[in-house]
């Protein structure tokens, strides 16, 4: 019997066994993106979703480990359907909850914005397409502190800092979740002080180079949009009944054990791996893998619904030995990402002075509606084209600036626009994005 909308304790009823597993039956009969992808993917739907709703209360965390989850689909570009997948679980989300949903940006200036409007305990969803530009980035003198801003907002930690003369207000106990993806190989823009830092070691990765199966370019399926329907049905009814209570996630003896098991294992892990390879960035991100199973076995448990109404949530053993098998990939798909970081160190990006960057962009900004070219930039700022090339760069990776190449008498120039007058510039030439002008730029 199908539970209604009134159900204090709804009874999951549907073609998988729990939302977790039909929204992978789900996507895996839309898109023919790799099945790592749809798993990530479907943690990161409950995790918005449903995860908002709870806390676990441990001695080390009074105030309640929260379930939220960051996650980078990795994978060549226009091969794995990385953007597809993406944009199925960012769809579900906003069916069922639209407020959640903001488009990703890193720079000091977009965190201020946010911050500054942002409360204690809100819950927000960052969706970034194309995250590579911004790991790019971090190496910048004007990015320094970011990573510490984002793994502190990750943690739901308030504070203060202050980048680039903003004072950025971190709100307590903000609930965050990420999605983004990025291109192959990882070396391009990730960096080993991403994982020494312990940014990254808070992510799922999950890694694929090619599809494990191949679905017609304009494949239709009534079976997916049916399929479709049904989770976000189900996850609108278990939205609906964790806010009806104040829920308490409560672990049984065998669960918490199981848990225990497996932090004493990594561990062991971690001992073998400090004597053999003392330099390995992969044991810092083994040692964030217990919480981060605490997190999967919590979400395990609410994809299965049927909660009692007292708002007591009774995690069971079986919650955690799914949530390992699921963590167990996500570990495998993030050492190839380490040994790719780890074995081709990309070098040192160049410093970017920030007095020198503010006066590239303020040309720009002085170009209106009718921007810049190149040849002006370099005229007018007086700075060697090298170096030009990498504020420019530099502004359009923080997504303050936009580049087209127009036609102006057979020969193509380059036009450079305030990113405000993107809807201007765009029409006016071939939008140009920082990879291609840095190979036009050579």
């Amino acid at each position: 019997m199908e539970a209604t909308e009134s159900s204090a304790a709804p009874l999951l009823k549907g073609r998988g066994e729990d939302l977790i597993d039909q929204y992978v039956e789900y996507a895996g009969e839309s898109t023919d993106a790799p099945s790592i992808y749809h798993k990530a993917l479907a943690y990161w739907v409950v995790s918005t979703v449903l995860g908002r709703h709870v806390r676990l209360v441990t001695s080390y965390a009074p105030s309640g480990l929260m379930p939220n989850l960051w996650v980078m689909l990795i994978g060549p570009s226009r091969i794995v359907r990385k953007s597809t997948a993406m944009r199925l679980a960012v769809s579900i989300v906003r069916e069922v909850a639209p407020q959640l949903v903001r488009k990703a940006s890193f720079t000091p200036e977009a965190l201020y914005e946010l911050c500054n409007e942002l409360n204690p305990g809100d819950c927000l969803a960052w969706v970034k397409d194309e995250i590579g530009g911004f790991f790019k980035t971090l190496e910048k003198r004007y990015m320094y502190g970011v990573r510490e801003l984002l793994s502190s907002m990750y943690m739901g930690e308030g504070e203060e800092r202050i980048l680039r003369n903003l004072r950025l207000r971190i709100p307590d106990g903000l609930y965050v979740t990420a999605v983004a993806n990025a291109p192959t190989p990882p070396h391009n823009y990730l960096s080993k002080e991403d994982f020494q830092s312990g940014f990254m070691n808070r992510w799922i990765l999950a890694y694929a180079t090619k599809r494990e199966k191949r679905l017609p370019l304009l494949h239709q399926s009534v079976v997916a949009d049916s399929m479709r329907r049904e989770v976000i049905a189900r996850l609108k009814e278990l939205d609906r009944a964790l806010s009806a209570v104040t829920p308490v996630i409560s672990p049984t003896t065998p669960a918490i054990n199981k848990l225990e098991e497996y932090d004493r294992e990594i561990e062991r892990q971690i001992e073998i791996i400090e004597r053999t390879a003392p330099a390995s960035l992969f044991k810092l991100y083994l040692a964030e893998t217990p919480n981060l199973l605490v997190k999967m076995t919590i979400l395990r448990r609410l994809a299965r619904g049927n909660y009692d109404p007292s708002g007591i949530i009774t995690i069971e053993e079986a919650d955690v030995t799914r949530a390992l098998e699921d963590l167990n990939a996500f570990i495998a798909s993030t050492r190839q990402v380490i040994d790719d970081v780890q074995s081709s160190p990309r070098s040192r990006l160049v410093l970017i002075d920030e007095e020198a960057l503010e006066r590239v962009y303020n040309l720009i900004a002085e170009g209106g509606e009718e921007g810049v070219t190149w040849s002006d930039l370099l005229r007018r700022s007086k700075i060697l084209a090298k170096d030009l090339k990498e504020y420019v760069l530099t502004l359009m990776e923080q997504e303050r600036v936009v580049c087209v190449r127009r036609k102006t008498g057979g020969r193509p120039l380059l036009t450079f626009f305030d990113f405000r007058y993107r809807n201007v510039a765009y029409p006016r030439g071939e939008p140009i994005d920082a990879s291609t002008l840095k190979v036009l730029l050579k």
